[in-house]
């Protein structure tokens, strides 16, 4: 049995463009890229629809059998569909204490200069993590002992807090899931189970170089329905 190498390609184009306009019209494409790179979902799903139609339109048109499909080509064709599978489970596998501990709260988002929040209590993991070193943003994001804030992240496990502290996080996108960087804050109290997803409301003490929230209410949530934020400098 032959394959027309053109309904494999065309095959191909069709597939990818299905994801972007699946990413386009569910408005999901925010669990895989970063602010600065979602343009693509769109850019992306158009044109290869348009490039899917202009193939279909020009195998219609042809009277001629076109070329057999040949083993190399069709792993290239596979090789190009693999992709789709990994950004299909990266999201999942990705959110969770094993990979934070992996990625870390690596050196990567001490560069990050995001603006100040809006106010003092609206501060994210990145505001609370840049403040400890960086005084001069402290100050002007009103970051400092005794600030109440409200963090929903997940609990990672980490072992480098402070003692009689646990960590939760989340993970931070720059461009895509694939530069994923985990942010955490210490949280003074017994640790609960790893992954779980809480949502920490207390005030912010200093307990060496870190900032540790003492908290005042500890609520069990599901996961939210966008577990990535964005770096935003």
């Amino acid at each position: 049995m032959t394959v027309d190498a053109r309904i494999a390609r065309g095959g191909a184009l069709a597939v990818w463009a299905v994801f972007f306009i699946g990413l386009w019209l569910t408005g999901t494409s925010d669990r895989f890229l970063g602010t600065r790179t979602q343009w693509i979902v769109p850019f992306g799903a158009v044109v290869l629809a348009l490039a899917v139609l202009a193939y279909g339109y020009g195998y219609l048109r042809s009277r001629r059998r076109g070329p057999r499909l040949t083993l190399r080509e069709a792993s290239g064709l596979f090789a190009l569909l693999i992709p789709l599978a990994a950004v299909a489970l990266v999201p999942h596998a990705a959110l969770g204490s094993y990979a934070a501990a992996r990625n870390g709260t690596g050196s990567f988002f001490l560069s990050a200069r995001p603006p100040v929040p809006s106010k003092p209590a609206d501060a994210s993991f990145l505001d609370i993590r840049i403040a400890e070193g960086d005084h001069t943003f402290a100050r002007n994001a009103g970051i400092e002992p005794g600030l109440h804030v409200r963090l929903l992240g997940f609990v990672t496990g980490s072992k480098g807090v402070p003692a009689g502290t646990f960590e939760i996080a989340r993970f931070y996108i720059s461009c895509c899931i694939a530069d994923a960087q985990a942010v955490g804050v210490p949280i003074a109290g017994r640790a609960p189970k790893r992954d779980t997803w809480i949502v920490v409301s207390g005030s912010l003490t200093r307990r060496g170089k870190r900032f540790v929230v003492e908290p005042s209410k500890i609520q069990r949530v599901d996961a939210p329905a966008q577990p990535y934020l964005s770096f935003r400098t």
